[in-house]
């Protein structure tokens, strides 16, 4: 259950909300993102437009505290600043703490290690002005094909996700540094299509979902979770459309999910947030002029990725047509002060610096977990550890998506320098041909041939594609059996493409700490003890269905 307010923080809420204008209110219901926007636009934006909150993207510490400060100096009543610290404040380019993703960290089977990610999570962002992360996924990853969860999912079993779960969300929210969101309800996992693109569907009976899903979202609740980001997903059964899925709006336009399955039947008492409002699922399904005041009306509190002037406009006009009323409104606007209390805003929106001492310690955290995630799927006898003399050449193959569409670590560098530091000479390449691979067998003692396939790499799949593929034709590594080692930076289920590798690890994430305990495993350093949150697929032999 949410955290009682106390008399101070309650007498906040009751004389903030009495002195609002309609205006000030109605901007209460808006969250843009800076992506397009300098700071001197905010000062503009926020004369204009009295925003409740704002999306920060990322940036080093010191221009993220900047813009934070700015944006809080040019407003009356303090703003929420949010952004997707999924996994650590990976935002803040420098000095910050990035661990593995969700189901690294969850392969450790440790909650401890949770609560750890989660307070980390929580101080550093809270240092330069971040207090509202849209974390945790809580969905399941039932189906291996999506590609929005994956590994930011914390695995597929209720009875395992749980106990983790709890333990994030209380070391995020721990004495109101961070407000923690739950994510994407009424949950993805089930389709294989990408909310981005379509309104995707979970397509659970009813009695399915409250087993599975609805176990989930209400022990995130019972943890006193302080947001909700409801997503363009519908949920036919519920919706009573199971006959014409397709027919069933998403959650972000549909009172029936936001309001009698979370508010009324789950009881859900915080923030409700949208999904990004720019997502086909979203904007597909009513005019661009009445997404806002529709989402609103369905049941959210806050439009993510509004257009600032546009769709202040828009709702002000909604209510005024009466569309959206005003009791509506302020029912929204109360419950985002009610958060802000919480947050304690009113008093700090920043939190204490952190010392370098600080960072070292949570530096050391996060290399924990990350060594405690590494999970051996498939292995060879006798080809791991490897055992190297110094001057060895090795080379080591980054196979991602070509452009890779500006990812953070790119041909994943940290590992050719970990290799070197323990006295390698090595090679690398990058979604090198089949030719290539042939004739390095014979001038390397080792082959690192590393997958790194993320969410939101590549709209609309999680597979390998494109270039990287042709590193598999004429199989070279079924020559070279002891040869060549396999490491997945990112998508658990790569055995289900390449179902004869004889040996994989997962390392959950192309994060600094994971590339770093992947050497590690490989070199003998550490034993690889994860296990991995998620069921492997196998193919299956069934008939098809036809009609």
């Amino acid at each position: 259950m949410l955290i009682p307010l106390t008399s101070e923080q309650q007498a906040w809420v009751e004389k903030t909300l009495a002195a609002m204008s309609m205006e000030e209110c109605v901007g209460h219901l808006l969250c843009p993102e800076d992506r397009n926007y300098q700071l001197h636009d905010w000062r503009d934006i926020l004369h204009k437009v009295p925003l409740g909150s704002v999306f920060i993207g990322s940036g080093t510490r010191a221009e993220l505290a900047g813009k934070c400060r700015l944006i809080q100096a040019e407003a009356k009543i303090p703003v929420l600043v949010a952004s997707d610290m999924e996994n650590g404040a990976i935002l803040i380019k420098d000095e910050a703490t990035h661990f593995p993703a969700a189901m690294g960290a969850a392969a450790t089977g440790k909650p401890e290690m949770l609560y750890q990610m989660g307070r980390i999570t929580a101080l550093e962002s809270r240092s330069c002005g971040i207090h509202w992360t849209f974390s945790p996924v809580v969905d399941l990853n039932l189906n291996f094909a999506n590609m929005i969860t994956n590994i930011r999912s914390l695995g597929d079993n209720p009875d395992r996700t749980i106990p983790l779960l709890r333990e994030l969300i209380r070391g995020l929210q721990q004495d109101g540094l961070m407000a923690a969101t739950a994510k994407h309800f009424p949950g993805d996992g089930v389709d294989d299509r990408d909310q981005h693109l379509c309104t995707s569907v979970n397509s659970l009976p009813k009695e399915q979902w409250f087993e599975l899903y609805g176990r989930v979202w209400q022990a995130a609740f019972d943890a006193g979770v302080m947001s909700v980001m409801a997503g363009h997903i519908a949920f036919p059964d519920w919706q009573g459309c199971a006959a014409d899925p397709e027919a069933a709006m998403p959650a972000t336009l549909s009172p029936e999910l936001q309001v009698d399955l979370l508010r009324n039947r789950l009881g859900f008492k915080g923030v409700l947030v949208s999904d990004a409002a720019p997502m086909t699922g979203l904007c597909s399904r009513a005019p661009a002029d009445e997404l806002a005041w529709r989402n609103i009306a369905a049941g959210s509190d806050i439009f993510l990725f509004a257009d600032p002037v546009a769709d202040f406009a828009r709702l002000m006009a909604a209510v005024r047509a009466g569309k959206l009323s005003e009791d509506r409104v302020m029912e929204s606007t109360r419950r985002v002060l009610e958060m802000k209390a919480r947050l304690n805003l009113h008093v700090d929106a920043f939190g204490p610096e952190l010392t370098p001492a600080q960072l070292a310690a949570h530096g050391e955290t996060a290399r924990q977990v990350a060594e405690a995630s590494i999970t051996q799927i498939r292995t060879r006898p006798g080809l791991l550890p490897v055992r190297l003399k110094p001057g060895a050449k090795v080379l080591t193959v980054t196979l991602t998506e070509h452009e890779n569409h500006g990812q953070i670590w790119k041909e994943l560098p940290l590992i050719d320098e970990e290799l070197r530091r323990h006295g390698l000479e090595v090679d690398h390449h990058k979604n090198p041909g089949c030719d290539i691979l042939y004739a390095a067998l014979d001038q390397y003692e080792r082959i690192f041939v590393n997958f790194y396939v993320i969410s939101h790499q590549r709209t609309g799949s999680i597979r390998l594609t494109g270039p990287a593929t042709g590193a598999f034709w004429r199989g070279f590594y079924a020559n070279a059996p002891d040869q060549v080692v396999f490491t997945s930076f990112g998508n658990p289920y790569v055995l289900y493409e390449q179902p004869h590798l004889n040996n994989l690890l997962l390392a959950y994430g192309p994060y600094a700490v994971s590339q770093r305990a992947a050497v590690r495993a490989w070199l003998g350093e550490i034993t690889p003890a994860g296990v991995c949150p998620v069921r492997l697929p196998k193919v299956q032999v069934r008939p098809f269905p036809l009609e």
